[in-house]
């Protein structure tokens, strides 16, 4: 029965003169994998909507045994879609006499089941006031995510016109790139990629406006939204594919990153500083390891801004990314067959999920075997003999791990892994405290002929403290400790190669080798202060739309910085407090240069670099082509040159004594290597 309520009342403390259309149904929500619509009628309104009226209120009131599997929308008759409500109340079950308003004090994903009261949406409703005719057929969209479970019905819902709609953010210019995206009125979904067009301005030492001609890149992508806990955050993370107009993949460089077409937009909301992700690729690459590249910017869909994001790479068999061979359909056989792979330990949800079990279980696990993931090739593009190659290596390197001979240097587990992979993924993982690692979001790989290697890393949100729960606040303890003595999530080897005197000591050393270099702890506070600095002229945008400042998002620990500064400022001080236990739980004796990162896969072969330690003149003798990087105990570059063949003179007769890292650059790969001048 249709219900048309065309009434001049005050809906709201927040509204003003209002009409409202409404529609009781009492019909079921879909369970078969098909999408629900719902319509009202509207009519008799002005034509155009715009900053004086438009759509106030939505108010839904319905039933379902699992509140978190429905991604609701709500549709004009011009087809400009926005999201209501996805991925929140758990197993609760409705939603009962909840409503929308973007004036509202609290956010749907801020309060729990059932949902009564009037809350903002979690998608833009601004979008609405676009001048299009608001005549015409609405739809309510509900879509259960994880259909032929659980059953559900829609009993009515409303929506209310108004002379206070909400509108766009004035945001104008940054001193960061801008990424504009525009949808064409379509929501973008998870599982379920959307094809827009996208603009990216980016003037080097300039600020860029909204109004700019685009420079970094003007075409189609196609995009998703991405993430697990991070899905019913209100800010979302994308991923997204560069194309061309024929929908074909597109490699382009963005931001100054090498050309690729798979790149994600990560939010970093619960990450008040907007950098944690950011600060582990980057203290890895310093490391002389591969981290996928990552760049700050500000995010506009639809015309309504976003705030700041990290557009980056996604984890992916690249030359200038996981640098290991293409592996096709064909490569069967022989030496073809061993590289490259990359698998990983994560969540077991979404499509297309293949992958095979290990004979282990996690420590203290009785529920079922570890589980590996198909990272590439894909699940839906690995051959039978591929699957059982990377599995039965993947066992031998367990079985090695596990057996009693595990610390023999030729038949125990090296035989299978690159030591100084292990050492670097987990010292970075353990300088992070970071409460997903090993467990989740774990990658390794493997190239032709070559041995298991860890990394790389990824999703450091709750790292660096960030998050309150199984002590990811503290600056003290083992991270693998802990996981092995409270859960059953940690899968064996991670504990067990501590058990290795030899590898212990390794990781010592390369610790104390690190710690004089780039994890010098002036040198981790100079790259916090370094994008506290860019970030500072326009954080306040970001958290005026997004008004989290001193406030509880989860995992926050306590106490919580009331402002950005005080953000910035407990992170320093984590992360020098951390690093000192570190320091004094590594200890160190009789440590030989450089040789946890001295194995056959990553070794600088015929480079040389002498005298070490130097006084006035450093000479390096590398590839045919290469770039170098000199770098003080802060991160700053002292020295540098590109496009080197075969041999570098580094004058050094202007630096004062002390340690510094060199960086080599050549075809993708990354050497970099501890030096003293006297």
């Amino acid at each position: 029965m249709k219900i048309l309520l065309q009434l001049a009342f005050l809906l709201f403390p927040f509204s003003s003169l209002a009409q409202t259309f409404a529609d009781t149904f009492n019909l079921p929500i879909p369970d078969d994998g098909n999408i629900g619509y719902y319509d009202i009628e509207v009519s008799g309104l002005p034509t155009a909507t715009g900053a004086d009226f438009g759509v106030e209120t939505v108010c839904i009131n319905l039933m379902h045994a699992w509140n978190a599997d429905l991604f609701i929308t709500l549709i004009a008759p011009d087809g400009t879609e926005t999201e209501l409500t996805s991925d929140n109340g758990g197993d609760t079950d409705g939603y009962i006499n909840t409503c929308f308003n973007a004036n509202a004090p609290q956010g749907i994903w801020e309060v729990w089941w059932p949902f009564t009261g009037t809350f903002r949406p979690e998608g833009f409703m601004s979008l609405f006031q676009n001048g299009s005719n608001p005549n015409g057929n609405w739809h309510l969209k509900i879509r259960d995510t994880y259909p032929f479970v659980d059953a559900g019905e829609l009993f009515d819902w409303s929506i209310t016109f108004g002379q206070n709609p909400p509108t766009p953010y004035p945001f104008f210019s940054s001193d960061l790139p801008i990424v504009k995206i525009s949808t064409s009125g379509q929501v973008i979904a998870a599982e379920q990629k959307t094809t827009c067009s996208m603009q990216i301005i980016d003037n080097p030492n300039q600020t860029n406006f909204v109004n700019d001609l685009p420079t970094s890149y003007n075409g189609q992508i196609r995009i998703e939204q991405r993430g697990n806990s991070s899905l019913w955050m209100p800010k979302k993370s994308f991923n997204f594919e560069t194309q061309l107009p024929d929908s074909s993949n597109n490699n382009v460089s963005l931001l100054g990153m090498p050309a690729e077409n798979d790149w994600v937009l990560l939010a970093n909301y619960s990450d008040k500083t907007l950098m944690r992700n950011y600060l582990a690729q980057t203290f890895y690459e310093k490391m002389g390891r591969y981290g996928p590249r990552m760049r700050h910017c500000e995010l506009i869909i639809d015309g309504e801004y976003r705030g700041i994001y990290l557009l980056g790479e996604r984890i992916k068999r690249d030359s200038q990314r996981v640098d290991i061979a293409r592996l096709d359909p064909e490569e069967n056989t022989g030496e073809d067959l061993t590289g490259g792979y990359i698998i990983k330990i994560d969540w077991q949800n979404g499509t297309n999920l293949g992958g095979f079990s290990s004979q282990f279980y996690q420590i203290g696990n009785t529920d079922g075997p570890l589980y590996y993931q198909y990272h590439y090739p894909a699940a839906d593009e690995i051959t039978t003999a591929q699957a059982e190659y990377i599995q039965s290596y993947v066992d031998s390197f367990e079985q090695a791990m596990h057996g009693p001979d595990f610390q023999d240097p030729e038949f125990g587990w090296r035989r299978f892994a690159a030591e100084g992979s292990f050492i670097d993924f987990i010292l970075l993982y353990e300088l992070s405290n970071n409460v997903d690692a090993y467990w989740l979001s774990t990658f390794l790989h493997k190239d032709k002929n070559g041995k298991l290697k860890a990394g790389p890393p990824w999703d450091f949100d709750l790292a660096f403290r960030n998050a309150d729960y199984s002590d990811g606040w503290l600056t003290t303890g083992w991270r693998y400790d802990w996981l092995a003595n409270n859960t059953g999530l940690l899968p064996f080897y991670w504990q067990r190669i501590w058990q290795d005197t030899a590898f212990a000591q390794q990781a010592a050393c390369r610790w104390h080798e690190l710690r004089e270099g780039p994890l010098h702890t002036d040198s981790l506070t100079a790259i916090i202060s370094e994008r506290a600095a860019a970030l500072e002229g326009t954080q306040s945008d970001n958290f005026t739309i997004w008004n989290i400042l001193g406030t509880y998002v989860w995992p926050n620990p306590q106490p919580i910085p009331q402002t950005y500064a005080e953000e910035i400022s407990t992170l320093k001080t984590w992360i020098s407090q951390r690093a000192a236990w570190m320091d004094a739980n590594l200890p160190v004796g009789g440590c030989s240069p450089v040789s946890a990162v001295d194995e056959a896969e990553d070794a600088w072969g015929s480079m040389t670099v002498a005298p070490n330690p130097f006084d006035n003149q450093l000479v390096v003798n590398g590839p045919n082509h290469f770039n170098l990087r000199l770098t003080n105990a802060l991160g700053e570059v002292v020295w540098q040159a590109f496009d080197l063949k075969n041999y570098a003179n580094v004058a050094t007769n202007g630096l004062l004594p002390g340690c510094y890292w060199l960086t080599v650059t050549s075809d993708g790969k990354v050497w970099s290597r501890l030096v003293k001048k006297q």
